[in-house]
């Protein structure tokens, strides 16, 4: 096999100009692509120098189910400055809570897709 990394995860929104400013606005993320392709505008946004993007697809575009939710995980350095400056920009988002494989919150896009931010402990051989 040749496969060495993850490209992208879709996640399903439903106002993908509401859904990038999310991500590039409150979360610091980059946008890697924006633009228009056959089935409308292809969005790709991504955590600063990650070698994995997430694509904002249209839910009204293609065959998704119009419940479909999806959640992953964001790793970060320090979980506690994150939770501060997220709350500072409106976002509902969880206390930390110490579990043994680090230190995790959770929050939720506007869409309601979840997603968790992850200080994870030397416990386990995380990829970075």
């Amino acid at each position: 096999m040749n496969i060495d990394r993850i490209q992208f995860l879709t996640v399903p929104v439903s106002d993908q100009v509401k859904a990038r400013d999310f991500y590039v606005g409150k979360l610091g993320f980059d946008l890697l692509v924006d633009v228009s392709g056959p089935h409308g505008p292809f969005v790709m946004v991504g955590p600063k120098g990650a070698a994995t993007g997430i694509v904002l697809v249209d839910r009204a575009v293609g065959d998704l189910d119009p419940d479909t939710r999806v959640h992953f995980q964001l790793s970060t350095a320090d979980v506690d400055a994150d939770i501060a400056e997220l709350r500072t920009q409106g976002v509902e988002v969880g206390d930390a809570e110490e579990v043994p494989w680090g230190r995790v919150t959770s929050l939720k896009d506007p869409d309601g897709n979840a997603m968790g931010l992850l200080e994870p402990s030397s416990y386990g051989n995380w990829p970075r």
